[in-house]
């Protein structure tokens, strides 16, 4: 068994910001397509724009937070354990 003792917070904040972004950007188009079907074209393309960003900032904002936690608390208990291949 091997052990995951820390994360490296900017790095992976980065990746999850990422990853974020892409599932706002899929958010923003359903939101941007019921938006265009209601005739609110503002508000549609608010969506369309804020979606990906907000989720991309809030994905790395708290991924941060938790991998700064997780790097705490993994150094008192122990981190979780994973199984070779």
């Amino acid at each position: 068994m091997l052990q995951i003792r820390s994360f490296g917070v900017f790095q992976t904040s980065k990746v999850m910001g990422a990853l974020y972004f892409v599932v706002g950007l899929i958010m923003g188009l359903f939101g941007f397509f019921f938006g265009l079907l209601t005739g609110r074209f503002l508000h549609a393309l608010f969506m369309l724009i804020m979606m990906p960003i907000g989720y991309g900032v809030a994905g790395f904002i708290f991924t941060a937070i938790l991998c700064a936690l997780y790097n705490e608390l993994a150094g008192r208990i122990g981190g979780i354990e994973v199984e070779r291949f």
